[in-house]
């Protein structure tokens, strides 16, 4: 994947388009963070219904370069740097009355890019692992925890799905990264048979990024037995195939994408299976 392009793709996302999030009145949004040493701290963005006690708890990983920087004021985002993601601009769809999402960022010390090697860590998963806890301690009634990664993102959702069993409850990976070209070539030849969780990947059939092809997520996910859902709907598509505004990040199918996600995280993974 060419990174250039990408983040220059997210950084015209967010000067120019006029995204839905953070516009509904019922939701709101909070800055939570955990020191992990004296140079470093996890930062991320809670955003659930307001007065809400949520079951389910949702961590959402957006693409490249997985570094987001988030302000929060007045319960709404003023600041962050991938919003366009479709994990970011269309989360206001997946939270609802007990389900809440966390929009991770990378820690502060990994400069203006999660290193490829990092998010496929074991270290990952615990810095992710110290965020968590410290939500929980605000929300007690969490009881079930899921992962989402998005392009790049994956590659931290398939790292917390490896070390996570016990801590998470499933993993969805949402067009992972799975072909070696560009600068991102660690997770296509990642074993997802280490991890312990129920997984999913969510593709679109008609991804025009070179690093995200269609047929690669079938081949993955045929090999390691995971169950794959297909999104075909798409409109409104512009910028760049790697982009956040083409079939790569869902443009035209968010609702589709986060009804998904949502019924994945209420029913398992086991109602996807062909």
């Amino acid at each position: 994947m060419n990174r250039a392009c990408l983040v220059l793709g997210c950084a015209l996302a967010f000067a120019g388009c006029a995204l839905a999030q953070d516009k509904d009145a019922n939701l709101t949004n909070s800055l939570v963070s955990v020191r992990l040493s004296a140079k470093a701290e996890q930062v991320g963005v809670l955003t659930m219904v307001k007065g809400d006690a949520p079951s389910a708890l949702v961590l959402l990983f957006p693409g490249d370069p997985g570094v987001m920087r988030p302000e929060v004021a007045d319960g709404r985002i003023t600041q962050n740097r991938l919003r366009g993601n479709p994990l970011a601009r269309a989360r206001h769809l997946l939270v609802k009355p007990g389900l809440a999402t966390v929009l991770v960022d990378c820690p502060t010390n990994q400069g203006d890019s999660c290193r490829e090697n990092y998010v496929l860590s074991k270290d990952r998963f615990e810095d992710v692992g110290k965020l968590l806890a410290r939500v929980r301690q605000d929300l007690p009634s969490v009881k079930k925890v899921w992962v989402v990664g998005h392009s790049f993102g994956s590659h931290s959702s398939a790292s917390v799905a490896r070390y996570g069993e016990g801590v998470i409850d499933g993993a969805i990976h949402t067009a992972a990264v799975l072909y070696a070209q560009g600068d991102y070539r660690l997770l296509a030849a990642y074993d997802f048979s280490v991890a312990r969780v129920p997984q999913l990947f969510i593709h679109h059939r008609n991804d025009p990024c070179p690093s995200t092809p269609y047929y690669r997520a079938e081949q993955v996910a045929n090999r390691y037995k995971i169950p794959l859902v297909t999104i075909t709907q798409a409109s409104g598509m512009k910028g760049d195939r790697c982009q956040a505004f083409t079939e790569h990040g869902f443009m035209g199918a968010e609702r589709e994408l986060m009804q998904t996600i949502s019924k994945a995280v209420e029913g398992g993974v086991d109602q996807f299976k062909r």
